[in-house]
Protein backbone atom coordinates (compact mmCIF):
# COMPACT_ATOMS: atom_id res chain seq x y z
CA UNK A 1 0.00 0.00 0.00
CA UNK A 2 1.21 3.50 -0.86
CA UNK A 3 -0.29 6.98 -0.74
CA UNK A 4 -1.37 6.90 -4.38
CA UNK A 5 -3.24 3.61 -3.98
CA UNK A 6 -4.91 4.82 -0.78
CA UNK A 7 -5.95 8.06 -2.47
CA UNK A 8 -7.75 6.01 -5.13
CA UNK A 9 -9.44 3.75 -2.57
CA UNK A 10 -10.83 6.78 -0.72
CA UNK A 11 -13.12 7.45 -3.71
CA UNK A 12 -14.40 3.85 -3.84
CA UNK A 13 -17.44 2.54 -2.01
CA UNK A 14 -17.49 -0.34 0.43
CA UNK A 15 -18.08 -3.76 -1.07
CA UNK A 16 -16.68 -7.30 -1.20
CA UNK A 17 -13.12 -5.99 -1.53
CA UNK A 18 -13.15 -2.85 0.64
CA UNK A 19 -14.29 -1.75 4.10
CA UNK A 20 -13.64 1.45 6.07
CA UNK A 21 -13.48 1.58 9.86
CA UNK A 22 -13.52 4.90 11.70
CA UNK A 23 -12.00 3.41 14.87
CA UNK A 24 -9.52 0.66 15.68
CA UNK A 25 -10.97 -2.76 16.47
CA UNK A 26 -11.06 -3.63 20.19
CA UNK A 27 -8.55 -6.45 20.59
CA UNK A 28 -6.37 -6.34 23.70
CA UNK A 29 -7.97 -7.03 27.09
CA UNK A 30 -11.53 -7.23 25.74
CA UNK A 31 -14.22 -9.92 25.82
CA UNK A 32 -14.54 -12.67 23.21
CA UNK A 33 -17.81 -11.03 22.14
CA UNK A 34 -16.02 -7.76 21.30
CA UNK A 35 -13.05 -9.48 19.70
CA UNK A 36 -15.30 -11.61 17.47
CA UNK A 37 -16.29 -8.49 15.49
CA UNK A 38 -12.78 -8.35 14.01
CA UNK A 39 -12.79 -12.10 13.42
CA UNK A 40 -16.18 -11.92 11.66
CA UNK A 41 -14.99 -9.25 9.23
CA UNK A 42 -11.79 -11.12 8.31
CA UNK A 43 -13.69 -14.38 7.77
CA UNK A 44 -16.34 -12.57 5.72
CA UNK A 45 -13.77 -11.14 3.32
CA UNK A 46 -11.85 -14.44 3.13
CA UNK A 47 -15.01 -16.29 1.99
CA UNK A 48 -16.35 -13.49 -0.23
CA UNK A 49 -16.86 -13.98 -3.97
CA UNK A 50 -14.20 -11.70 -5.43
CA UNK A 51 -11.36 -11.64 -7.98
CA UNK A 52 -8.86 -9.40 -6.19
CA UNK A 53 -7.41 -9.03 -2.71
CA UNK A 54 -9.53 -7.21 -0.12
CA UNK A 55 -8.72 -4.35 2.27
CA UNK A 56 -10.03 -3.24 5.63
CA UNK A 57 -8.80 0.34 6.14
CA UNK A 58 -8.85 1.50 9.77
CA UNK A 59 -8.96 5.16 10.74
CA UNK A 60 -11.17 6.17 7.79
CA UNK A 61 -14.87 6.99 7.65
CA UNK A 62 -16.77 6.26 4.44
CA UNK A 63 -18.52 9.06 2.57
CA UNK A 64 -20.92 7.61 0.02
CA UNK A 65 -20.72 9.37 -3.30
CA UNK A 66 -17.58 11.28 -2.28
CA UNK A 67 -14.11 11.02 -0.86
CA UNK A 68 -13.92 9.18 2.47
CA UNK A 69 -12.48 11.07 5.44
CA UNK A 70 -9.14 10.10 6.98
CA UNK A 71 -9.20 10.56 10.76
CA UNK A 72 -6.28 8.30 11.69
CA UNK A 73 -5.80 6.09 14.75
CA UNK A 74 -3.57 6.25 17.80
CA UNK A 75 -2.70 2.56 18.14
CA UNK A 76 -2.04 -0.41 15.88
CA UNK A 77 -2.70 -4.14 16.08
CA UNK A 78 0.35 -6.40 16.23
CA UNK A 79 0.40 -8.54 13.09
CA UNK A 80 1.94 -11.60 14.77
CA UNK A 81 -0.64 -11.52 17.60
CA UNK A 82 -3.47 -11.14 15.08
CA UNK A 83 -2.12 -14.03 12.98
CA UNK A 84 -1.96 -16.33 15.98
CA UNK A 85 -5.44 -15.32 17.17
CA UNK A 86 -7.16 -16.00 13.84
CA UNK A 87 -5.25 -19.08 12.70
CA UNK A 88 -5.61 -20.84 16.05
CA UNK A 89 -9.38 -20.77 15.49
CA UNK A 90 -9.79 -21.54 11.77
CA UNK A 91 -9.94 -24.87 9.94
CA UNK A 92 -6.98 -23.89 7.73
CA UNK A 93 -4.39 -21.09 7.76
CA UNK A 94 -5.95 -17.82 6.62
CA UNK A 95 -3.68 -15.72 4.43
CA UNK A 96 -3.86 -12.10 5.53
CA UNK A 97 -1.70 -9.43 7.15
CA UNK A 98 -1.88 -6.19 9.14
CA UNK A 99 0.23 -3.21 8.10
CA UNK A 100 0.63 0.27 9.55
CA UNK A 101 1.42 3.29 7.38
CA UNK A 102 1.22 7.07 7.44
CA UNK A 103 -0.97 9.21 5.21
CA UNK A 104 -0.84 13.01 5.39
CA UNK A 105 0.67 12.85 8.88
CA UNK A 106 -1.97 10.41 10.21
CA UNK A 107 -1.59 6.76 11.14
CA UNK A 108 -3.71 4.29 9.15
CA UNK A 109 -4.13 0.56 9.76
CA UNK A 110 -4.69 -1.85 6.90
CA UNK A 111 -5.75 -5.50 6.96
CA UNK A 112 -5.10 -7.14 3.59
CA UNK A 113 -6.93 -10.44 2.88
CA UNK A 114 -5.56 -12.50 -0.01
CA UNK A 115 -7.60 -14.59 -2.42
CA UNK A 116 -7.32 -18.12 -1.06
CA UNK A 117 -8.83 -21.58 -0.82
CA UNK A 118 -12.33 -21.62 0.69
CA UNK A 119 -14.40 -22.24 2.75
CA UNK A 120 -12.77 -21.01 5.94
CA UNK A 121 -14.65 -21.47 9.19
CA UNK A 122 -14.12 -21.75 12.96
CA UNK A 123 -13.15 -25.01 14.63
CA UNK A 124 -14.99 -23.95 17.80
CA UNK A 125 -17.45 -21.30 18.98
CA UNK A 126 -15.97 -17.89 19.70
CA UNK A 127 -17.94 -14.91 20.99
CA UNK A 128 -20.98 -14.40 18.78
CA UNK A 129 -19.60 -16.69 16.05
CA UNK A 130 -20.47 -20.38 15.76
CA UNK A 131 -18.33 -23.38 14.94
CA UNK A 132 -18.59 -24.62 11.34
CA UNK A 133 -20.56 -21.62 10.01
CA UNK A 134 -19.17 -20.10 6.80
CA UNK A 135 -19.51 -16.32 7.10
CA UNK A 136 -19.49 -14.43 3.79
CA UNK A 137 -19.31 -10.72 3.09
CA UNK A 138 -22.12 -9.74 0.72
CA UNK A 139 -22.06 -6.20 -0.59
CA UNK A 140 -20.92 -3.86 2.18
CA UNK A 141 -21.42 -6.09 5.22
CA UNK A 142 -21.10 -9.56 6.75
CA UNK A 143 -24.29 -10.74 8.45
CA UNK A 144 -23.48 -13.57 10.92
CA UNK A 145 -27.16 -14.59 10.93
CA UNK A 146 -26.95 -15.43 7.21
CA UNK A 147 -23.99 -17.77 6.67
CA UNK A 148 -23.41 -19.62 3.39
CA UNK A 149 -25.76 -22.51 2.64
CA UNK A 150 -24.52 -26.03 1.70
CA UNK A 151 -24.80 -25.41 -2.07
CA UNK A 152 -22.74 -22.23 -1.85
CA UNK A 153 -20.13 -23.95 0.31
CA UNK A 154 -19.89 -26.78 -2.24
CA UNK A 155 -19.17 -24.23 -4.99
CA UNK A 156 -16.43 -22.66 -2.84
CA UNK A 157 -14.73 -26.03 -2.46
CA UNK A 158 -14.70 -26.81 -6.19
CA UNK A 159 -13.82 -23.37 -7.53
CA UNK A 160 -10.31 -22.05 -8.09
CA UNK A 161 -9.13 -19.21 -5.90
CA UNK A 162 -6.19 -17.88 -7.89
CA UNK A 163 -7.10 -15.26 -10.49
CA UNK A 164 -4.25 -16.41 -12.78
CA UNK A 165 -2.06 -19.44 -13.33
CA UNK A 166 0.67 -17.77 -11.35
CA UNK A 167 1.74 -18.91 -7.93
CA UNK A 168 1.35 -17.03 -4.65
CA UNK A 169 3.91 -17.32 -1.85
CA UNK A 170 3.93 -16.03 1.72
CA UNK A 171 7.05 -15.35 3.81
CA UNK A 172 6.98 -15.28 7.62
CA UNK A 173 9.28 -15.55 10.60
CA UNK A 174 9.36 -18.97 12.27
CA UNK A 175 10.41 -20.38 15.63
CA UNK A 176 14.03 -21.63 15.48
CA UNK A 177 13.23 -24.87 17.35
CA UNK A 178 9.72 -25.83 16.24
CA UNK A 179 7.72 -25.66 13.03
CA UNK A 180 5.66 -22.71 14.24
CA UNK A 181 5.04 -19.65 12.07
CA UNK A 182 5.38 -16.36 13.99
CA UNK A 183 3.89 -14.00 11.42
CA UNK A 184 5.44 -11.11 9.51
CA UNK A 185 6.21 -9.06 12.62
CA UNK A 186 7.92 -10.18 15.83
CA UNK A 187 9.18 -8.75 19.11
CA UNK A 188 12.91 -9.13 19.77
CA UNK A 189 14.82 -8.98 23.06
CA UNK A 190 18.59 -9.19 23.50
CA UNK A 191 21.54 -7.68 25.39
CA UNK A 192 24.29 -5.51 23.93
CA UNK A 193 26.97 -6.17 26.55
CA UNK A 194 30.17 -4.12 26.46
CA UNK A 195 33.24 -6.21 27.31
CA UNK A 196 36.47 -5.05 29.01
CA UNK A 197 39.12 -3.45 26.80
CA UNK A 198 41.19 -6.07 24.99
CA UNK A 199 44.46 -4.72 26.45
CA UNK A 200 43.07 -5.15 29.97
CA UNK A 201 42.14 -8.80 29.50
CA UNK A 202 44.97 -11.02 30.80
CA UNK A 203 46.60 -13.96 29.11
CA UNK A 204 46.19 -17.40 30.65
CA UNK A 205 49.56 -18.71 31.96
CA UNK A 206 50.89 -21.88 33.54
CA UNK A 207 51.89 -20.01 36.67
CA UNK A 208 49.53 -18.28 39.08
CA UNK A 209 49.29 -14.61 38.15
CA UNK A 210 47.93 -11.54 39.86
CA UNK A 211 46.05 -8.90 37.89
CA UNK A 212 45.06 -5.44 39.04
CA UNK A 213 41.38 -4.64 38.58
CA UNK A 214 40.11 -1.15 37.63
CA UNK A 215 38.48 -0.80 41.07
CA UNK A 216 41.91 -0.97 42.75
CA UNK A 217 41.57 -4.55 43.93
CA UNK A 218 43.57 -7.50 42.66
CA UNK A 219 42.67 -11.02 41.62
CA UNK A 220 44.79 -14.17 41.39
CA UNK A 221 44.33 -16.43 38.41
CA UNK A 222 45.26 -19.93 39.54
CA UNK A 223 47.54 -22.21 37.57
CA UNK A 224 45.97 -25.14 35.78
CA UNK A 225 49.18 -27.13 35.66
CA UNK A 226 51.03 -28.35 32.59
CA UNK A 227 49.76 -30.40 29.68
CA UNK A 228 51.21 -33.09 27.47
CA UNK A 229 52.50 -32.91 23.93
CA UNK A 230 49.00 -33.21 22.47
CA UNK A 231 47.62 -30.35 24.59
CA UNK A 232 48.75 -26.91 25.55
CA UNK A 233 47.36 -23.97 27.47
CA UNK A 234 45.05 -21.67 25.53
CA UNK A 235 46.62 -18.30 26.35
CA UNK A 236 43.78 -16.41 24.64
CA UNK A 237 41.15 -18.14 26.75
CA UNK A 238 39.80 -14.95 28.40
CA UNK A 239 39.75 -13.04 25.11
CA UNK A 240 37.81 -15.89 23.52
CA UNK A 241 35.51 -16.02 26.54
CA UNK A 242 34.73 -12.32 26.09
CA UNK A 243 33.87 -12.89 22.41
CA UNK A 244 31.70 -15.88 23.29
CA UNK A 245 29.81 -14.03 26.02
CA UNK A 246 29.21 -10.97 23.83
CA UNK A 247 27.79 -13.12 21.01
CA UNK A 248 25.74 -15.30 23.37
CA UNK A 249 23.87 -12.26 24.68
CA UNK A 250 23.40 -10.37 21.39
CA UNK A 251 23.00 -13.09 18.74
CA UNK A 252 19.66 -14.93 18.70
CA UNK A 253 18.50 -17.67 16.30
CA UNK A 254 15.47 -17.31 14.03
CA UNK A 255 14.03 -19.08 10.97
CA UNK A 256 11.81 -18.23 7.99
CA UNK A 257 8.93 -20.25 6.60
CA UNK A 258 7.86 -19.98 2.95
CA UNK A 259 4.36 -21.19 2.04
CA UNK A 260 2.78 -21.78 -1.36
CA UNK A 261 -0.66 -20.28 -0.76
CA UNK A 262 -1.95 -20.84 -4.31
CA UNK A 263 -3.43 -23.86 -6.08
CA UNK A 264 -0.52 -23.89 -8.53
CA UNK A 265 2.92 -25.45 -7.97
CA UNK A 266 5.78 -23.01 -7.44
CA UNK A 267 9.00 -24.05 -9.15
CA UNK A 268 12.60 -23.06 -8.41
CA UNK A 269 11.67 -20.80 -5.50
CA UNK A 270 14.45 -18.59 -4.13
CA UNK A 271 14.53 -15.82 -1.51
CA UNK A 272 17.09 -13.03 -1.54
CA UNK A 273 17.59 -10.54 1.29
CA UNK A 274 20.19 -7.77 1.44
CA UNK A 275 20.92 -5.55 4.45
CA UNK A 276 23.30 -2.59 4.29
CA UNK A 277 25.98 -2.53 6.95
CA UNK A 278 25.73 0.13 9.62
CA UNK A 279 21.92 0.01 10.00
CA UNK A 280 22.15 -1.74 13.38
CA UNK A 281 20.96 -5.14 12.14
CA UNK A 282 22.95 -8.07 10.76
CA UNK A 283 22.49 -11.78 10.18
CA UNK A 284 25.04 -14.57 10.43
CA UNK A 285 25.37 -18.28 9.85
CA UNK A 286 24.74 -19.91 13.25
CA UNK A 287 27.86 -22.04 12.79
CA UNK A 288 29.96 -18.83 12.80
CA UNK A 289 28.87 -17.91 16.32
CA UNK A 290 31.86 -18.22 18.74
CA UNK A 291 31.86 -21.46 20.69
CA UNK A 292 32.53 -21.60 24.42
CA UNK A 293 36.34 -21.67 24.68
CA UNK A 294 38.47 -24.36 26.30
CA UNK A 295 41.49 -23.70 28.48
CA UNK A 296 43.26 -26.44 26.60
CA UNK A 297 43.90 -26.54 22.89
CA UNK A 298 45.28 -29.18 20.57
CA UNK A 299 48.08 -27.64 18.47
CA UNK A 300 48.16 -30.44 15.90
CA UNK A 301 44.44 -30.61 15.09
CA UNK A 302 43.41 -29.47 11.62
CA UNK A 303 39.93 -28.39 10.57
CA UNK A 304 39.66 -29.87 7.10
CA UNK A 305 36.14 -28.99 5.88
CA UNK A 306 35.16 -26.14 8.21
CA UNK A 307 32.92 -25.97 11.25
CA UNK A 308 29.46 -27.41 10.64
CA UNK A 309 29.40 -26.35 7.00
CA UNK A 310 27.33 -28.73 4.86
CA UNK A 311 28.61 -29.75 1.46
CA UNK A 312 26.77 -28.08 -1.43
CA UNK A 313 25.74 -31.46 -2.84
CA UNK A 314 23.98 -32.35 0.42
CA UNK A 315 22.14 -29.10 0.95
CA UNK A 316 18.38 -29.47 1.23
CA UNK A 317 15.61 -26.94 0.48
CA UNK A 318 15.71 -24.25 3.14
CA UNK A 319 19.48 -24.05 3.32
CA UNK A 320 20.69 -20.53 4.13
CA UNK A 321 23.69 -19.04 2.33
CA UNK A 322 25.06 -15.77 3.75
CA UNK A 323 27.63 -13.63 1.98
CA UNK A 324 29.19 -10.38 3.14
CA UNK A 325 31.21 -7.56 1.61
CA UNK A 326 32.18 -4.05 2.73
CA UNK A 327 28.78 -2.57 1.88
CA UNK A 328 26.15 -5.18 2.75
CA UNK A 329 25.21 -8.66 3.90
CA UNK A 330 23.23 -10.87 1.53
CA UNK A 331 21.19 -13.97 2.38
CA UNK A 332 20.04 -16.43 -0.29
CA UNK A 333 17.57 -19.25 0.51
CA UNK A 334 16.80 -21.88 -2.11
CA UNK A 335 13.45 -23.58 -1.45
CA UNK A 336 13.20 -25.88 -4.46
CA UNK A 337 9.71 -26.57 -5.82
CA UNK A 338 6.64 -26.17 -3.61
CA UNK A 339 3.37 -27.95 -4.27
CA UNK A 340 0.16 -26.06 -3.32
CA UNK A 341 -0.03 -25.66 0.45
CA UNK A 342 3.51 -26.91 1.03
CA UNK A 343 5.81 -25.09 3.46
CA UNK A 344 9.60 -24.91 3.54
CA UNK A 345 11.19 -24.13 6.88
CA UNK A 346 14.65 -22.65 6.54
CA UNK A 347 17.64 -23.49 8.65
CA UNK A 348 18.08 -21.36 11.74
CA UNK A 349 20.35 -18.36 11.34
CA UNK A 350 21.48 -15.70 13.82
CA UNK A 351 20.20 -12.14 13.99
CA UNK A 352 22.13 -9.45 15.82
CA UNK A 353 20.45 -6.10 16.56
CA UNK A 354 22.61 -3.44 18.18
CA UNK A 355 19.99 -1.05 19.54
CA UNK A 356 16.30 -0.77 20.31
CA UNK A 357 13.93 0.29 17.56
CA UNK A 358 11.76 -0.87 14.67
CA UNK A 359 13.53 -2.70 11.86
CA UNK A 360 12.49 -4.02 8.46
CA UNK A 361 14.00 -6.93 6.56
CA UNK A 362 13.05 -6.49 2.92
CA UNK A 363 13.68 -9.06 0.24
CA UNK A 364 12.39 -10.67 -2.94
CA UNK A 365 10.84 -14.02 -3.81
CA UNK A 366 11.82 -15.48 -7.17
CA UNK A 367 10.10 -18.42 -8.89
CA UNK A 368 10.13 -19.83 -12.40
CA UNK A 369 6.38 -19.22 -12.78
CA UNK A 370 6.37 -15.69 -11.35
CA UNK A 371 6.50 -13.04 -14.09
CA UNK A 372 8.53 -10.77 -11.82
CA UNK A 373 10.13 -10.99 -8.36
CA UNK A 374 7.71 -10.35 -5.50
CA UNK A 375 8.86 -8.06 -2.68
CA UNK A 376 8.22 -8.99 0.95
CA UNK A 377 8.85 -7.17 4.22
CA UNK A 378 9.39 -8.68 7.67
CA UNK A 379 9.27 -6.35 10.67
CA UNK A 380 11.01 -6.47 14.06
CA UNK A 381 10.23 -4.46 17.19
CA UNK A 382 13.54 -4.75 19.06
CA UNK A 383 14.24 -4.06 22.73
CA UNK A 384 18.00 -4.17 23.37
CA UNK A 385 19.35 -3.77 26.91
CA UNK A 386 22.72 -1.97 27.00
CA UNK A 387 25.00 -3.22 29.76
CA UNK A 388 28.65 -3.93 30.51
CA UNK A 389 30.74 -6.74 31.96
CA UNK A 390 33.63 -5.79 34.26
CA UNK A 391 37.00 -7.52 34.11
CA UNK A 392 36.33 -9.10 37.50
CA UNK A 393 33.00 -10.48 36.25
CA UNK A 394 34.67 -11.85 33.12
CA UNK A 395 37.36 -13.59 35.18
CA UNK A 396 34.60 -14.87 37.44
CA UNK A 397 32.92 -16.53 34.47
CA UNK A 398 36.22 -18.27 33.76
CA UNK A 399 36.38 -19.41 37.39
CA UNK A 400 33.01 -21.11 36.96
CA UNK A 401 34.55 -23.04 34.07
CA UNK A 402 37.42 -23.98 36.41
CA UNK A 403 35.00 -25.61 38.82
CA UNK A 404 33.28 -27.55 36.06
CA UNK A 405 36.61 -28.70 34.66
CA UNK A 406 37.82 -29.84 38.10
CA UNK A 407 34.59 -31.79 38.59
CA UNK A 408 35.07 -33.51 35.24
CA UNK A 409 38.65 -34.48 36.17
CA UNK A 410 37.45 -35.91 39.50
CA UNK A 411 34.78 -37.92 37.70
CA UNK A 412 37.44 -39.28 35.34
CA UNK A 413 39.51 -40.35 38.36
Amino acid sequence: MNSKTLEQLLYEEEGTTLDFKRDQYPFSKVSDEEKSELLKDILGFANAWRRTEAYILIGIQEVQGGKSIVYGISDHLADHALQQFVNNLTNRPLQFGYEAFEYEGKQIGMIRIDIQKRPIFLKKDFGKLRRGEVYVRRGSSTDPSKPADPDEIALMGTGTFSPTNETSLSVEFADPNTETALGMEIDWNAENCEMPESDDIPKLTYKPSVIQLPNGKSRTIPSKGSYGITERLNEDYYHELANFEFARRLFKPIRIVVTNTSTNPATDVRLEVAVNKGVGLAFFDSSDRPEIPDRREQPFSVNVIGKNKPLHALRMPGHVDIESNEQQMKMVINCGSLQPGRKVWTEAFDLAIARSGNYEIKGYVFAANLPAPVEFCLKIDATIDNMSLSLDELIGLGSEDDDEEDDDEEDDD
